[in-house]
């Protein structure tokens, strides 16, 4: 009896332990292949996610320098109309010249981005000249004016048509034959002045203090892993992580340039002019920019005769990178690798609860998609920003608002006469009247802008780096005026109104729910008031 219980003990055994390695193998290659597929879509999941990244912010920082070329060539051509430059002309007196150096004080202390603003007569003689002087703006006397004949930006500006601008190259400033030190980036806009007879009267241009665009380029590194680089179309950076290695075109030094220390990079760039590159050194997102737009480029570069002058926009181009270190990548990575090899060590020694483990990581993981998917980014109807990401932007722009002491505003509007049109032609026709809808507040905004449905029909628009609050009322306007006209829909046409609330950062409000709460508590005064209006909030300390 005691032989038949050992042996059937020994049996048990034997069974026990060969279930167990059965178990412990086909666990073990569950867990294995488990973690390897886990480990590859998550790297995967990693790039995807670092590409839409540093796509974003590269779009980002070139609709940017887009923006400040518009800006300042804006600047330009309305000092060019200038009505005491006009009386100058006429009467040639030093009355009138007092006026036009007043105006340009006034610019430059408002703008605060020129360091010097100038007219410069036919003859190539300084007429006025205003400089920055570190933010206190000074007319420069009579005695100390210069004669710029001779100058490639006088000359490539003095030939223009009106209306056409001289762009000069991205460079330092060169005092008395020398590079200013400390460095000071410059880029020139020059466009030439007529009488009232059409008569070519000379040339006013700006001094762009360049350190500024770097600088604003720089700040939207916050929303991308990359360092921003900035390359002009030879390859030379004017923009580095590396301060060292930028500007080498000023002192003809052919090895501080983007193409030596990542020729296969530089290639692609040529090549493609956008685009992303995986590489030993790293990961780099590039876009070929062109800053500046048709007809306002005749540009030579390096001061040719105006009978070599050129002129397209594809001459004025720089190279926008931004590099994510492979130490970066490989880091993730080696983080990851690690961390399974501690659960993979875990699940082998508890194998009894290891396939718990597992399955409430898949059940955690699909729980996890499940819930991405639900909480799409993105209304289904109009494609607008839902209000997840809306609030996402909203405390970004917050952010970055607060860090640079700039002003923005929100907008929330609903529509009037929208139950109409829902009980008169039926849900399908509301669903179209609100793709209509979004479809013009795409048009009067910018895309800088965000615009986004919150819900039934109303909507909200995130104003970004105004000056004041009349940005925000040029904006409601243009809202109220588009959606004031007829709209035809499949069924029939309707007419629809919108009532507004503006609130303003950070005069109302210091906390993006607020923001909202105070626009939408102005919109429904607006509603009170009648259709096709707009109201500027109360802060709770006003009311």
């Amino acid at each position: 009896m005691q032989f038949n219980s050992q042996k059937a003990s020994k049996s048990i055994m034997r069974r026990s332990m060969m279930l167990f390695f059965i178990i412990f193998l086909v666990s073990g290659g569950i867990i294995s292949g488990g973690m390897m597929v886990f480990y590859r879509s998550e790297i995967k999941t990693r790039l995807n996610n670092l590409i839409a990244q540093e796509t974003y912010a590269v779009e980002l920082q070139s609709q940017f320098i887009g923006d400040i070329f518009d800006s300042i060539i804006g600047d330009l051509l309305f000092i060019s109309q200038q009505n005491e430059l006009k009386e100058y002309f006429a009467n040639k007196t030093q009355a009138s010249l007092d006026k036009i150096a007043l105006e340009y004080i006034a610019i430059a202390k408002q703008k605060k981005i020129y360091d010097q603003i100038r007219f410069i007569d036919s003859n190539g003689l300084e007429t006025v000249r205003v400089n920055y002087n570190q933010g206190s703006p000074v007319s420069v006397s009579k005695d100390k004016l210069q004669s710029k004949k001779t100058r490639y930006y006088f000359q490539d500006s003095y030939v223009l048509d009106k209306g056409a601008v001289f762009i000069s190259p991205f460079d330092l400033n060169i005092e008395n034959g020398t590079i200013e030190q400390s460095l000071k980036p410059m880029i020139r806009m020059g466009t030439p002045v007529f009488d009232s007879k059409n008569q070519k009267q000379g040339i006013v241009i700006f001094n762009y203090l360049g350190k500024i665009l770097l600088d604003k380029i720089l700040e939207y590194e916050s929303v991308s892993e990359g360092q921003t680089m900035l390359l002009n179309s030879d390859g030379y950076w004017l923009l580095s992580s590396t301060p060292d290695l930028a500007w080498g075109f000023m002192y003809k030094d052919k090895q501080r340039t983007f193409y030596k220390l990542y020729t296969e990079v530089w290639r692609e760039i040529c090549i493609k002019k956008n685009g992303q590159i995986n590489t030993d050194e790293g990961f780099f997102t590039f876009k070929t920019i062109y800053p500046v737009k048709e007809n306002y480029i005749p540009f030579t570069g390096s001061g040719k005769t105006s009978g070599e002058t050129e002129s397209s926009p594809d001459l004025y181009q720089w190279h926008l990178v931004s590099f994510v270190p492979s130490s970066v990548l490989t880091s993730y990575s080696n983080y990851l690798q690690m961390r399974l090899f501690v659960f993979g060590a875990a699940m082998f020694l508890f194998i009894a609860t290891g396939s718990w483990i597992i399955a409430l990581a898949i059940t955690k993981r699909q729980m996890h998609q499940a819930q991405l998917k639900i909480m799409a980014l993105y209304d289904p109807l109009t494609e607008l920003p839902n209000r997840r990401l809306f609030f996402d932007r909203l405390n970004m722009i917050l952010e970055i608002s607060r860090r640079n002491n700039k002003m923005f505003g929100v907008i929330y509007m609903d529509l009037d006469g929208f139950k109409n049109v829902n009980d008169t032609f039926g849900h399908k026709a509301g669903d179209e009247l609100l793709c209509v809808v979004a479809e013009l507040l795409l048009k009067v905004c910018r895309k800088s802008d965000t615009i986004a449905r919150l819900g039934g029909d109303e909507f909200a628009v995130i104003i970004a780096e105004i000056e004041s609050s009349k940005s925000a009322e040029i904006v409601a306007e243009k809202i109220i005026a588009a959606l004031s006209e007829s709209i035809q829909l499949t069924s029939d046409t309707v007419n629809v109104g919108v009532s507004i609330g503006v609130s303003l950062f950070p005069g109302d409000s210091e906390k993006a729910e607020d923001l909202v709460r105070l626009a939408d508590k102005a919109m429904y005064i607006s509603k009170k008031r009648g259709k096709n209006t707009y109201t500027f909030c109360l802060s709770d300390t006003e009311q």
